[in-house]
Formats: C-alpha cells, structure tokens, sequence
C-alpha cells in the first residue's frame, strides 16, 4: 500500500504478489540485488585505485 492508502502501480514480478521497490531486503530477489550492487560498487573501487 502506498502512503495515500491506494496500491502501487508497477508491474510485479513474476511469481511474486509486489514490485521490485516492494519487494523486502530479505526476498531471493532482494539478497540478489543486494550482491549485485555490492559487485558493483566493489568493481568502481578497484578500478578507481589504479
């Protein structure tokens, strides 16, 4: 629910009842999300050190 009380408009994904911005830190789509930032961030930070 959104703070107005209504229903958040974004898709939902698949095999699941929310969207990704809905979706909690602990689902598998939230750890996996989660990780792939980490590398992300982990990938800038090396390449920032040469």
């Amino acid at each position: 629910m959104t703070q107005s009380g209504g229903r958040c408009r974004n898709k939902a994904i698949v095999g699941s009842g929310q969207c990704a911005k809905h979706q909690g830190a602990w689902t598998a789509y939230g750890v996996a999300q989660r990780k792939k930032k980490e590398a992300e961030d982990e990938m800038r930070r090396l390449r920032k050190r040469k």
